[in-house]
């Protein structure tokens, strides 16, 4: 009864009242394309801090979008290389200010069920307010783009 976390969050499925927040991206290294992602604990202040970082699996990549929108990425286009140079083996194209195209989830610990979310901030920026949280007031909160559509119909912008 000491985790102060039971008064923000309790999950619908299972009753965990954790939650983690996970960012995944990709980096053009050469003529290749990697995934990554890093994770870690979202706090009672709606921050979080990643504590792990791994490479993705496509694999892994395909499962998430079908969960998500129900189509896997199709990266042979944004892959497909038409300059007549070709980039080194060793060179690594990561934009570092631009997190448009970078995905972030919020998830129960216990049974990773995916929960909707808004930002603190345009831009994604600020702290990470979980709709399924006991403080959370549309009114004040950015959806995280892809919950642009729910948030419409639910009056909330």
């Amino acid at each position: 009864m000491d985790d102060p976390q039971i008064w923000k969050f309790t999950c619908q499925e299972c009753g965990g009242h954790h939650l983690n927040v996970t960012h995944e991206w990709n980096i053009l290294a050469g003529p290749e394309s990697e995934s990554w992602q890093e994770w870690g604990p979202l706090e009672n202040d709606h921050h979080w801090s990643y504590k792990f970082k791994e490479k993705i699996e496509q694999e892994k990549i395909e499962k998430r979008e079908e969960e998500h929108d129900g189509r896997p990425w199709n990266f042979v286009e944004y892959t497909k290389d038409n300059s007549s140079s070709r980039p080194e083996d060793y060179e690594v194209f990561e934009p570092h200010n631009n997190i448009g195209n970078d995905k972030f989830y919020v998830n129960c610990a216990s049974c990773d069920r995916d929960i909707e979310f808004g930002w603190e901030q345009s831009g994604r920026g600020g702290g990470i307010y979980p709709v399924e949280f006991s403080d959370f007031s549309p009114v004040k909160i950015w959806p995280e783009p892809r919950y642009l559509d729910s948030w419409h119909q639910k009056g909330w912008l």
